[in-house]
């Protein structure tokens, strides 16, 4: 063999070993990547998990903060109603604060031991014969209630949605009450007075939002916050617990119906059924 040859032979082997190591090289390089890759793949899954458990529990804790918000009862309304009493000779609402989220109303008075009647309504701003009652009586209960002889507590449910073609006439008549009472208490006797002058007769669609809101600027609320608790229905959570609670009271069930009606009168506790006269009752017990 020439010197030639085995020069030729030589350069062969070292060829064949660059290119071997070159292959080990770049697979080496290829099983690092996909080492990189499936630990990165593995890295973003965990990620998305996280990312998705806390999206999960952020919008189910935000969930039960609206809810429980929307559970929250009205200023002023402590029992579900707002409660009336004389100083020096005017009406004037007792402030309270709301039933917290989730919490019990607090008792309805029922006991005259003070020589103060307690006279309690649960009544429907679209109910006519609401409207009746707070036509006959309400100038002499009010008078009582100046002269203090008498506390009025008036409590708005909603149960007559079913007369205003699906419109839900009613819950949102109870809700601005409810408004009116956390807002501007002060002036809910007059709103009352508004809506029983101008109560929508049953079968119609109701008063709109725009049509409710006017009669409460009329009557002289003029807090804007009041309106923007219309428009959102802020109480409409509340409106529905507080009428299943009177539907569900056992002591508001009227003997002569064995139900729940509006309006439904108690003086003292008990239910006034009629039979005696009204404000004979109030003002001797």
């Amino acid at each position: 063999m020439t010197n030639r040859d085995a020069t030729s032979k030589n350069d062969r082997r070292q060829s064949a070993r660059e290119t071997a190591r070159a292959f080990r090289e770049k697979e080496h390089q290829r099983q690092r990547r996909n080492r990189i890759f499936i630990q990165g793949g593995i890295g973003a899954a965990v990620l998305a998990a996280i990312v998705i458990i806390v999206l999960v529990v952020s919008t189910t804790n935000q969930r039960a903060t609206s809810s429980a918000s929307t559970d929250v009862g009205p200023k002023n309304m402590a029992t579900d109603g707002i409660v009336f009493h004389g100083v020096s000779g005017t009406v004037e609402p007792v402030s309270t604060a709301g039933i917290p989220a989730k919490s019990t109303p607090s008792p309805v008075a029922t006991s005259n031991a003070d020589g103060i009647a307690k006279v309690v309504s649960y009544i429907d701003w679209a109910c006519p014969v609401c409207k009746q009652f707070e036509e006959t009586y309400s100038t002499q209960i009010l008078d009582l209630v100046a002269q203090g002889r008498a506390t009025l507590e008036i409590h708005p449910v909603s149960i007559l949605d079913r007369n205003f073609q699906n419109s839900r006439y009613a819950s949102r008549a109870a809700n601005a009450a409810a408004c009116v009472a956390n807002y501007d208490p002060s002036q809910f006797l007059a709103v009352q007075k508004e809506f029983y002058d101008n109560q929508p007769a049953e079968g119609s669609t109701g008063l709109t939002n725009s049509q409710i809101k006017a009669l409460i600027v009329k009557a002289g609320v003029r807090d804007p916050k009041v309106a923007s608790c219309v428009d959102n229905e802020s109480f409409k959570s509340w409106v529905t617990a507080t009428t299943n609670r009177a539907i569900a009271d056992p002591s508001l069930v009227n003997p002569s119906s064995q139900g729940f009606g509006t309006p439904t009168v108690l003086i003292d506790g008990k239910i006034w059924d009629n039979s005696t006269t009204l404000m004979t009752l109030i003002d001797h017990g």
